[in-house]
């Protein structure tokens, strides 16, 4: 089990609806990740707090006057930064992530408590606020994951990477995080689960452009061969040149220009 699986284990354990198997290797990577046991410490005990507040209907107008509060404070703080590119500004004040992921927290434990009720109760007529407070933990979610793929810690950015990966419609600005991950992370293993991520935005024009550019720039030869692998599965038929150039330099890794070589057979036969 890997540190990226404890959030989503961790809720369904305070949910309780994680299976006995899926238990026992949480408790086994806690015992020895004191980073997620802490996390299962915090998540706890917010899930405690929360079961001691009154189930009053969510003011999702309130959230949504605080958050555009939060974030107008922000611009105000960056002049040169305008409206048109507030996800820019976002990403340059990684200090308000912390209480971002413990606002999206409670919101997503309580949607799982409001979802739970909803699943012992007799079936009721549907709350018009829950499409709402949906919207809200969406929102929260992925102003989260741009936050995480900005923090210092290379395994934060891997959660962040995760986090893309489970939202349901991820917006513009999240696919641009990711592609600038892939281009310049500093750490292998989290531009390697980028080109992952990215895989399900492969129809797009620029993601493919990036894979690409990417081929004939990356340092790692594990991304790399991550990339031709890319470029074969999405039948990208634009690589063929650039793998060409790359199956023919010698100062390229010889695994690369072998794998190049593959790539270029499996291409030309679709």
């Amino acid at each position: 089990m890997q540190c990226e699986d404890t959030p989503a284990r961790i809720a369904a354990h305070l949910a309780g609806s994680l299976g006995e198997a899926e238990s026992r290797e949480l408790e086994s990577h806690i015992a020895s990740c004191p980073a997620c046991g802490y996390e299962l410490e915090h998540a706890s005990q917010l899930w405690q707090m929360l079961g001691e507040i009154p189930a009053d209907a969510p003011d999702s107008r309130t959230m949504r006057a605080r958050l555009d509060a939060e974030i107008a404070a922000v611009l105000r703080t960056e002049p040169r930064a305008s409206r048109g590119h507030r996800a820019a500004a976002w990403l340059r004040y990684p200090p308000l992530m912390h209480p971002l992921l413990q606002g999206c927290a409670a919101l997503l434990i309580l949607l799982v408590g409001i979802e739970i009720g909803r699943g012992i109760r007799p079936a009721e007529a549907p709350s018009p606020g829950l499409g709402e407070l949906t919207h809200e933990v969406h929102d929260l979610r992925q102003m989260v994951t741009l936050s995480l793929l900005q923090e210092p810690s290379a395994s934060e950015r891997l959660k962040g990477v995760t986090w893309s990966s489970q939202l349901e419609r991820p917006g513009d600005e999240v696919v641009s995080a990711l592609i600038d991950t892939l281009m310049h992370d500093p750490n292998v293993n989290v531009r390697l689960a980028s080109i992952d991520a990215l895989k399900r935005f492969a129809r797009r024009d620029l993601v493919r452009h990036t894979a690409l550019d990417a081929l004939e720039t990356q340092p790692s030869p594990l991304v790399q061969m991550a990339l031709i692998d890319f470029v074969v599965e999405t039948r990208e038929r634009a690589a063929v040149g650039t793998l060409q150039r790359l199956s023919r330099d010698s100062t390229v890794n010889k695994a690369v220009r072998m794998r190049a070589i593959w790539a270029i057979d499996r291409l030309e036969i679709t």
